[in-house]
C-alpha cells in the first residue's frame, strides 16, 4: 500500500476583505525510506490578531517537516520515537521562529501559531496537536478525531506554539495501527465539519472528498488539491465561515 495526498489552503472572506494574505499553512506529503513508506502531514493556522502568524504557520510546519524527516532517515521505527522526541519538533519549530521574530525587532507573540501533525507509516501512527482544528481519521463505516479541537479561556481562542506554557498544551497520540484514511483541518472547517454537541466528525463531509481522491488518477501529492481548493471557496462554505480554511487528505491506495 502507498499514500496519496492533497492538501489546499484558501484565504477567508475576512482577510481578502481587509486585503489581508491568508495565514495558514500546510505541508504534506509522503517520503520512501528503504523499503517503508511514511505519510507526513502537518496544517498550521496563524492567530488573527497577530502581524505574523502566517510567517509563524509557514516556520513551524517547514521545520517540524525537516525535524520528522531527520528522526525517520535515522531510525524510521515510529513505535521507537519517544514523547520526548515529538516535543524536540516543537520546541525546535517555536526557536525557529523566536529566531526570526528576535531578527527582525519582533515579539515571538507576534507568530503565534497553532500546529496539528499526523506522521503514520505501515503499522503505526503518531499524532500531535497544539490548539484547534483537528484530526480525523476513518473508523470503519465512521470517522472520528483524533484530539478535540481546544479553545482558550475565552470565546474564539486557543493555544499557540508560541505561548509560554506550550510543552503543557501539546497533545500527543501513538496509535499501534496506521488508518487507512486521515483527514488534518485548521479551525475555519471545524464548525462545518464537526458536531459539537456530539462531538463527532460528519462522515457526509469526509466519504465523497475520500473516495474523490482514492479514484483521481494522479499518484503520490495529486493534482487533486486545485479542485480541493475550488471546493473550499464554494459560496456555501464560505458563507458559513469567513476565516482562512487549510483541508489536508490522505488515503492508502494499492501500490
Amino acid at each position: 500500500m502507498i499514500w496519496k495526498s492533497t492538501a489546499s489552503s484558501v484565504t477567508g472572506r475576512s482577510h481578502l476583505d481587509r486585503g489581508e494574505s491568508g495565514q495558514d499553512y500546510s505541508r504534506a506529503g509522503s517520503i520512501r525510506i528503504a523499503d517503508s513508506e511514511f505519510f507526513i502531514g502537518l496544517a498550521a493556522d496563524g492567530a488573527g490578531s497577530t502581524t505574523d502568524g502566517g510567517r509563524g504557520a509557514e516556520i513551524a510546519c517547514e521545520t517540524a517537516w525537516e525535524c520528522i524527516i531527520g528522526n525517520l532517515r535515522q531510525d524510521g521505527d515510529l513505535p521507537n520515537i519517544p514523547d520526548e522526541e515529538i516535543r524536540r519538533w516543537i520546541t525546535a519549530s517555536r526557536d525557529a521562529t523566536a529566531a526570526e521574530a528576535a531578527g527582525r525587532g519582533k515579539r515571538l507573540k507576534d507568530y503565534a501559531c497553532t500546529l496539528l501533525g499526523v506522521v503514520t507509516g505501515r503499522d503505526h501512527a503518531i499524532f500531535f496537536q497544539i490548539g484547534d482544528g483537528a484530526i480525523v481519521v476513518s473508523a470503519g463505516e465512521d470517522y472520528q478525531t483524533i484530539f478535540w479541537p481546544e479553545q482558550g479561556e475565552y470565546a474564539n481562542t486557543t493555544f499557540f506554539v508560541s505561548d509560554e506554557a506550550y510543552l503543557e498544551r501539546l497533545r500527543i497520540l501513538h496509535a499501534p495501527s496506521s488508518p487507512t484514511e486521515i483527514a488534518l483541518f485548521t479551525d475555519g472547517l471545524q464548525n462545518l465539519v464537526l458536531s459539537f454537541s456530539q462531538k463527532k466528525a460528519h462522515a457526509g463531509f469526509f466519504r465523497p472528498l475520500f473516495e474523490a481522491l482514492r479514484r483521481d488518477p494522479g499518484n503520490g501529492f495529486s493534482d487533486f488539491s486545485g479542485q480541493l481548493g475550488r471546493f473550499l471557496l464554494r459560496d456555501d462554505i464560505s458563507t458559513r465561515s469567513d476565516d482562512d480554511k487549510t483541508l489536508i487528505l490522505a488515503v492508502q491506495v494499492a501500490g
